[in-house]
């Protein structure tokens, strides 16, 4: 009996060792994977900073991607063959998915890597781009890994711009030859009425062709169930925004806070509505809603996040995250900006000096005692002894 719980164990203690061995096994292998996502999509997007976008395009399987952007939409047969081919000339192709980055682009791409995740083959990457007056896009990548370790490119999420490429690719080419079955499909709910339909086709012929008169005209004539369709606010918002009708833009974003407040693709859009508008709870709430969703802990949200709490008078949450984002990324001139302005509305004012400086010097702000005083949160800091001495100091050195 000894004897044979003493091969028992021995059996179980082999069969430990070598389950441990393929656990180790897997470990290492997930690890080499993890690596090869972050290495070869950080190789990217530093050549999309250097203004390239070759890399990008190569990693992208076009094939693939034609299936996604096509689907089961009834796109006219002659205009899916003529997209297929530019997809297979290097050149319009690269040219093509530069133009889905004209906004990011228009003072040279400042892109930064966020976050990388991956298990097994699949994984995805959070993409930052900076873009003047403090303005940032947000993208979200869908990659595969292939046994050689090459990259592939799936899909992506403009955050920015509220879509999926693949989908907003496929609703342009309806878009452009818009047909009743096509338009049929777009709708969430079954039984739709052909005055529905009509109705939808106008839309997408309106934002097409940039007639807003007549786009407001029949969005007034919607039902109900028509006026909660995601696409009629979707083309109504890109058409509005790539034309830059700020009076439009504004009353699509009041519809779509309306029906998709909660939604994380809109969030960053709305901002243009919240904002503005001094609905700085809401601004925040749809921060944290993308920020959430990406699950990224960014110093540029939490610089816009400390700013939207400082106007709450909120002012020791803005203190902290202020000070949280210049911590997170010290270059990052509107996380100074923060902690300068939420120092100042605490009161700090000897410890506002340090962000004054950073501003002064590293990022060339002129904050003189009459540039500060057109602003009524600073003018007790311009007049303040600690400012005044700083001055002093600083003339002195010059």
């Amino acid at each position: 009996m000894a004897r044979a719980l003493a091969i028992t164990a021995l059996v179980l203690f082999a069969w430990a060792a070598h389950a441990q061995t393929d656990l180790d096994e897997l470990e290492r292998h997930e690890a080499e994977r993890a690596q090869a996502f972050s290495d070869g999509f950080r190789e990217i997007i530093d050549e999309l900073n250097r203004g390239s976008f070759d890399r990008f395009v190569n990693a992208i399987d076009r094939s693939a991607m034609l299936e996604r952007i096509f689907g089961l939409r009834l796109i006219d047969q002659k205009m899916k063959r003529d997209f297929g081919d530019q997809m297979k000339e290097q050149g319009r192709f690269a040219g093509f998915i530069a133009s889905s980055y004209q906004e990011e682009a228009k003072d040279g791409i400042k892109a930064m890597l966020l976050l990388v995740e991956s298990r097994g083959d699949r994984g995805r990457a959070v993409v930052r781009f900076d873009m003047p007056y403090f303005q940032a896009n947000y993208v979200e990548y869908d990659l595969r890994l292939h046994d050689d370790n090459r990259i592939e490119i799936v899909d992506w999420t403009d955050y920015g711009w509220g879509h999926v490429f693949s989908d907003r690719m496929g609703l342009a080419m309806v878009q452009a030859q818009p047909n009743p079955n096509a338009v049929r499909k777009l709708v969430d709910f079954p039984s739709v009425q052909q005055s529905q339909v009509f109705q939808l086709t106008e839309v997408l012929k309106a934002t097409r062709d940039r007639k807003f008169d007549r786009l407001f005209q029949i969005i007034d004539l919607l039902d109900p169930e028509m006026r909660r369709q995601r696409v009629v606010w979707k083309l109504s918002l890109d058409a509005t925004r790539e034309s830059r009708k700020r009076r439009e833009q504004r009353r699509v974003l009041q519809a779509i806070d309306e029906y998709y407040a909660s939604d994380a693709l809109f969030a960053l859009p709305l901002l243009d509505y919240y904002f503005p508008d001094r609905q700085y709870q809401k601004a925040y709430d749809a921060l944290v809603r993308v920020r959430d969703k990406l699950r990224i802990d960014d110093a540029l949200t939490n610089a816009r996040l400390s700013a939207a709490l400082l106007v709450m008078e909120n002012v020791d949450e803005a203190n902290a995250m202020a000070d949280k984002a210049v911590a997170q990324e010290p270059g990052l001139e509107l996380a100074w900006w923060s902690q300068f302005r939420a120092r100042v509305a605490a009161g700090n004012y000897e410890s506002a000096l340090e962000p004054a400086s950073q501003l002064a010097t590293e990022f060339g702000h002129r904050l003189d005692e009459e540039t500060l005083a057109k602003d009524p949160s600073m003018r007790d800091f311009a007049r303040s002894a600690e400012y005044r001495r700083w001055r002093s100091e600083d003339a002195g050195s010059d």
